[in-house]
């Protein structure tokens, strides 16, 4: 992964450095032309790579799981949200209970913002506690320094 965004970097600078020495050859007003259609391509360029690295990393995270837990995995915790919503799952496939869902969370923002609030309550909830088994002080702390402690220990644990 990291040779693939080394040579995408790579890449790109190049392509930069070509349309810019062939900015210096060219009247100004087409070497602005290729300066901004070059600008607007490395832009893409990048966002399509971040976007792959994001997707990498994620599946990193299920690992372990097989396709057909990970879409059991996802299944259930789509239901859940049907069920805060009230969607009546039955006979629904995941493509449906998916676009049931979306258009009850644009129907109801409200709610939709409270369950976030909710579960990111619930998440924050149960690293204190986790950070509080590990020996971790919580007071007065946020998700991301729990998180960064929390981190740091597991590292030097395995130094």
């Amino acid at each position: 992964m990291m040779i693939k965004s080394i040579h995408l970097k790579c890449t790109v600078m190049l392509l930069t450095l070509g349309l810019l020495s062939l900015c210096w050859i060219t009247p100004s007003s087409d070497a602005a032309t290729k300066y901004s259609n070059i600008n607007n391509l490395t832009t893409q360029l990048e966002d399509k790579q971040s976007t792959k690295d994001k997707e990498e990393r994620h599946s990193n995270l299920h690992k372990k799981m097989s396709k057909e837990e990970l879409q059991a995995h996802k299944l259930k915790k789509m239901q859940k949200l049907a069920t805060y919503f009230e969607i009546d799952t039955e006979g629904m496939s995941a493509k449906e209970l998916r676009v049931a869902i979306e258009k009850a969370k644009n129907e109801q923002p409200e709610k939709w913002e409270m369950f976030k609030q909710q579960f990111r309550a619930k998440k924050l909830e149960e690293i204190r506690e986790f950070a509080k088994s590990k020996g971790i002080s919580i007071e007065g702390k946020t998700e991301q320094q729990l998180r960064e402690e929390l981190h740091k220990l597991k590292h030097s644990k395995t130094e």
